[in-house]
């Protein structure tokens, strides 16, 4: 197992526990899934408006 996919699996247990807030996991998970520089941009950008997003429903 990776470096990456073993934190990924350690914030998915935190997250599970509740330790962790659902748009924080979700942002870590994907910014670990960018393969390439223009994924990784891609990737943050839709993690900052799902970030967002959740922010406003609240």
């Amino acid at each position: 197992m990776s470096e990456r996919e073993a934190e990924i699996i350690e914030s998915g247990r935190a997250w599970m526990a509740g330790k962790v807030p659902s748009d924080e996991y979700f942002s870590k998970v994907v910014e670990s899934t960018a393969v390439t520089p223009g994924g990784e941009l891609l990737n943050r950008l839709r993690a900052v408006v799902a970030a967002v997003a959740n922010w406003v429903r609240r």
